[in-house]
C-alpha cells in the first residue's frame, strides 16, 4: 500500500500517476525498486517561440552524407568482384570518388586485374554504388587472399573511411 503524503505540490493528477507506476503489471509488489540516475533541467520559454529545424542524425561514425567501400567477400569461380560503396544519408548531390586497389597478399595479374585510377559516381539521392574488380582465374588458389580498394579524391561528400579489404576465397570444386 503507497501512502502519499498531503503536500501542496502533490495534485490528484499526480497522485493518480504515482499510483499507476506502482502498480504497473510484470512487477511484483515487493519488488525493490532500482534507482535512475536522472537530471532534468527545466527552463522556461515562450509558448510561441518557434522551435528550430531538427539537424540532420549523423551516422554512427558521425558523418552524415559521408562515403565508404565495405569490406567484401568474392569467390574465386565469378569473373568479377562488385565491391559496395555506401553514402548515409543519401543526398541531392552527386557524389565524385576516384578509386584503385593496393596489393596485399592477392597479386594483381595473377588473382585480380590492378587499377591504378577508376571513377565512381553515385547519383543524387543514391544510398549506394558498386565498383567492379575483374579477378583472374588462380589454379594455385588454396587459400583467402586479399587486396584493397582505396577511395581518394572525393568530391560532394566526406570520407568515413579510404579503404576497403576484399578477401578472394578459392571456390572449392
Amino acid at each position: 500500500m503507497i501512502r502519499l503524503l498531503r503536500l501542496p505540490l502533490l495534485t490528484a493528477a499526480a497522485a493518480a500517476v504515482l499510483l499507476a507506476v506502482a502498480l504497473l503489471p510484470g512487477r511484483p509488489a515487493t519488488a525493490p525498486i532500482s534507482p535512475v540516475n536522472l537530471t532534468l533541467t527545466l527552463s522556461p520559454s515562450p509558448i510561441l517561440s518557434p522551435s528550430p529545424a531538427p539537424s540532420p542524425s549523423p551516422t554512427p561514425s558521425g558523418c552524415a552524407g559521408c562515403v565508404q567501400p565495405l569490406d567484401t567477400l568474392c569467390w574465386e569461380g565469378p569473373p568479377r568482384c562488385m565491391v559496395p560503396v555506401l553514402r548515409v544519408p543519401p543526398r541531392t548531390n552527386l557524389v565524385t570518388a576516384h578509386f584503385r586497389t593496393v596489393a596485399m597478399s592477392a597479386k594483381p595479374g595473377i588473382d585480380y586485374v590492378g587499377v591504378t585510377s577508376g571513377t565512381l559516381v553515385i547519383q543524387p539521392n543514391q544510398t549506394s554504388a558498386e565498383i567492379v574488380i575483374q579477378l583472374l582465374p588462380n589454379p594455385t588458389l588454396n587459400e583467402d587472399r586479399t587486396f584493397g580498394v582505396e577511395l581518394f579524391a572525393v568530391s560532394g561528400a566526406g570520407l568515413v573511411r579510404p579503404m576497403a579489404t576484399v578477401t578472394i576465397r578459392p571456390s572449392r570444386s
